[in-house]
Formats: C-alpha cells, sequence, structure tokens
C-alpha cells in the first residue's frame, strides 16, 4: 500500500499569516469580538444584575454564545480556505448548530480528561483525533456523535503529524503571548486559519458536497 503524503502543516501557517496579512481588520476584528462579547456578558452580569439573578443563567448565555462564535470564526476560516470571501454575518452562522458544537465539546472532553487521568497519552490522542469538531460542525452541519466520529476517522492515522502540529501552534501563541498579549490577535486567527487548511486538506470540499448531497 502506497503511504499517504505527509500533511502541508508548513503551507498552513504560511496561509493563515498571509490571510491575516491580507485582511487584518476584517481577521483581528472578527477575533475581537468572540473575545469581547462573552467577557462583556459576564462582566455585565456581574456588575449590573443584583446577587438574586442567578448567576448560572449568565454563565450559561456566555457560554452559548462562545459557542456560536467558535463556530463562526470556523466557518470564516474555512471560507477563507476554500477561496471564497467571508462576510462579517458569517461569524453568527453557528447560532442554529451551537448545541450540536457543546454536546460533542462536552463528550471531548470527559474523554480527554478520562484520558489525562488515567494514562495521559491516551488523553493526548482525544485531544488531537478530535481537535477538528467546530470545523466538521459548520461544514456538514454534524450532529455531536457524528462529528466526534468523522473528526476521528479523517485524524486516523495522522496522530504524530497533528500532534507535532499542536506544539508547534502552542509555540506561535506563546510568542504571541509575550508580546504583551497583544500578539494573540494575530497568532490565534493564524493558529485557526492553519488548522482550516489542514481540515480540508483532510476532507476535501468535494467529498462534503458529495455527502451534502446524497
Amino acid at each position: 500500500m502506497q503511504k499517504a503524503p505527509g500533511l502541508p502543516l508548513t503551507e498552513a501557517v504560511l496561509f493563515g499569516w498571509q490571510t491575516v496579512k491580507s485582511y487584518p481588520l476584517f481577521v483581528i476584528g472578527t477575533m475581537l469580538v468572540s473575545i469581547c462579547v462573552p467577557w462583556v456578558i459576564e462582566r455585565g452580569g456581574d456588575t449590573f444584575l443584583d446577587d438574586g439573578f442567578p448567576q448560572v443563567g449568565i454563565k450559561i448565555i456566555s457560554v452559548a454564545v462562545s459557542a456560536t462564535f467558535a463556530l463562526g470564526l470556523a466557518k470564516i476560516y474555512l471560507r477563507f480556505r476554500d477561496g471564497d470571501r467571508p462576510v462579517f454575518e458569517n461569524l453568527f452562522d453557528g447560532l442554529a448548530h451551537f448545541h450540536k458544537y457543546l454536546g460533542a465539546a462536552i463528550i471531548a472532553w470527559v474523554a480527554i480528561l478520562m484520558g489525562l487521568i488515567l494514562f495521559v497519552v491516551p488523553g493526548i490522542v482525544f485531544l488531537i483525533r478530535l481537535w477538528f469538531l467546530a470545523f466538521v460542525i459548520v461544514d456538514t452541519k454534524a450532529g455531536p456523535l457524528d462529528a466526534i466520529q468523522q473528526s476521528w476517522d479523517i485524524s486516523r492515522g495522522r496522530t504524530m503529524e497533528l500532534l507535532g502540529f499542536f506544539f508547534l501552534l502552542i509555540v506561535l501563541n506563546v510568542a504571541g503571548l509575550i508580546c504583551l498579549g497583544v500578539g494573540l490577535l494575530v497568532t490565534l486567527p493564524i493558529s485557526g486559519l492553519a488548522l482550516a487548511h489542514v481540515y480540508r486538506n483532510l476532507k476535501p470540499r468535494v467529498a462534503v458536497e458529495t455527502r451534502a448531497a446524497a
């Protein structure tokens, strides 16, 4: 059997950098919105609501908004990867699917934490293999369990490559953090765009469109 070609990891990071450099206001602006709006919701709840209001309600709203924006960013990054020009409204495209993402993320994090607690290595494997949940959901409209299965399937045989990519992005974002934290507004979008590039390499668009038409 012929060995599958390696993933274009360097190309993915360069794609992220070139995209941020070409559309800095849009890319950094959408990242700022996705970070600031949930923070404002939580701070506003703490500041303006009295102690009698259930704070858990504010937390739930904040988490739902964060999940919506996570899916929206995934959609924006995939549109860039597919050669399309995303619009700001794409940031809200995850509104109809945020519950799927939350369900999938809860299941995934339970598996990851259990793996880390018991044997460490399985937890890391789960983290890497379930890295693409947001992209799968916005790309295929899959439910939680199907999204987990698809992320697991497309990363099969790629664990070590993706692990190296994971550490590369950690180094990149640590560098952004060192730059007074402001650098994260650049390195986080680069990471998301790079991950979208890798995802599309693992799951080509034509396969997605064929699956949707079936």
